[in-house]
C-alpha cells in the first residue's frame, strides 16, 4: 500500500473544495468546526486549541477577507479575549460546502459496493482514530 496515496487524495479533495466553493483548506475547517459545534460561539484562543493551531495563526486566517464575511468576532467586556461564530453568511457556506463534499464522497466511492464501502469505513474510522491517539504520525 502507498501511503503517500493519502495525500494525493487529500489535494484533490482540497482543489475541488476551492474549485466549487471557493474556499482554502483553514476556511474550510473552521466552517466545519462550527458546523459540527453547533455554532457555539468560542474564545479565540479556545478555537485555535481545537484546530489544533496557534493563536497567531487563527488570528490570520479569520482577518483573510473571505473567512472575515463568514464570521462574527466579539470582543469579551470582561477581558482582552475574542469570540468568534459564524454569520448568516457562513451558515449558507456550510450548506454549499457540506453539498459540495456528498458530491465529492460519491464521486470517490462510486463504483464500490455497499459492502465495499461499509468496509472501507471501518477502516478507514480506525486510522482516523489511531492517527488521533498516536500524535507522532
Amino acid at each position: 500500500m502507498d501511503v503517500l496515496s493519502f495525500s494525493t487524495i487529500a489535494g484533490i479533495i482540497k482543489n475541488e473544495i476551492n474549485r466549487k466553493c471557493g474556499l482554502n483548506l483553514s476556511q474550510t475547517r473552521i466552517l466545519l468546526y462550527f458546523y459540527h459545534n453547533g455554532n457555539t460561539a468560542l474564545k479565540m484562543g479556545d478555537l485555535a486549541e481545537k484546530l489544533k493551531i496557534s493563536l497567531s495563526t487563527l488570528s490570520r486566517q479569520l482577518q483573510q477577507k473571505k473567512t472575515m464575511s463568514f464570521v462574527t468576532i466579539k470582543r469579551s467586556e470582561s477581558d482582552s479575549s475574542k469570540t468568534v461564530l459564524l454569520n448568516d453568511q457562513g451558515l449558507e457556506k456550510i450548506s454549499e460546502l457540506r453539498n459540495v463534499l456528498k458530491e465529492i464522497e460519491e464521486s470517490l466511492l462510486h463504483g464500490l459496493t455497499e459492502q465495499e464501502i461499509k468496509t472501507f469505513d471501518q477502516i478507514f474510522t480506525k486510522l482516523v482514530q489511531k492517527t488521533k491517539e498516536t500524535s507522532s504520525l
